[in-house]
């Protein structure tokens, strides 16, 4: 049986690349779901991309963990709730479990720390969320235009 397409249904290209900075390892992860059929329709497409903490050896760790969290558990939750809720309760869980593993470690330079910036795109709308200290920005030409800023805790010096 042929496959009708609709024409207004939501289609994406991905690309997907990575390298390391100034150090010599590599602490990214990024990932894209573009599923089909009613997860499409019902959650969209979902990317992320996580930059853990260079100086910590498990860095890497937990910043795959935080993308592949997001993009599995994000299509398992529920149809009802909204892409906020939906987002916002995996990337809570995510947190919760890269606490768990670090909550022993004394030196916090050793600890699962990552970033995590993600998008999804759900019909004509594009939903943001990012933890830690990233910045995510729209290209426009030439430009970048921040969209929103790097959550940073910065502690007070007694």
């Amino acid at each position: 049986m042929p496959k009708t397409v609709d024409p207004a249904a939501l289609r994406v290209t991905v690309g997907q690349y990575s390298s390391a900075g100034r150090k010599a390892a590599n602490q990214d992860f990024h990932g894209a779901i573009v599923p089909d059929g009613a997860a499409l329709t019902m959650k969209g497409v979902a990317l992320a991309v996580a930059d853990g903490i260079s100086s910590s050896p498990v860095g890497h760790v937990a910043g795959e963990r935080a993308v592949k969290s997001f993009l599995t558990d994000y299509y398992c939750t529920s149809d009802a709730w909204t892409v906020k809720t939906a987002a916002s309760r995996v990337i809570d869980a995510t947190n919760s479990w890269l606490h768990a593993q670090s909550r022993h470690v004394e030196d916090r330079d050793l600890a699962h720390v990552t970033t995590l910036s993600a998008l999804v795109l759900k019909g004509s709308r594009a939903y943001i969320f990012h933890v830690g200290d990233s910045r995510i920005s729209r290209c426009v030409g030439q430009d970048l235009e921040p969209l929103t800023d790097e959550h940073r805790l910065r502690p007070s010096r007694r």
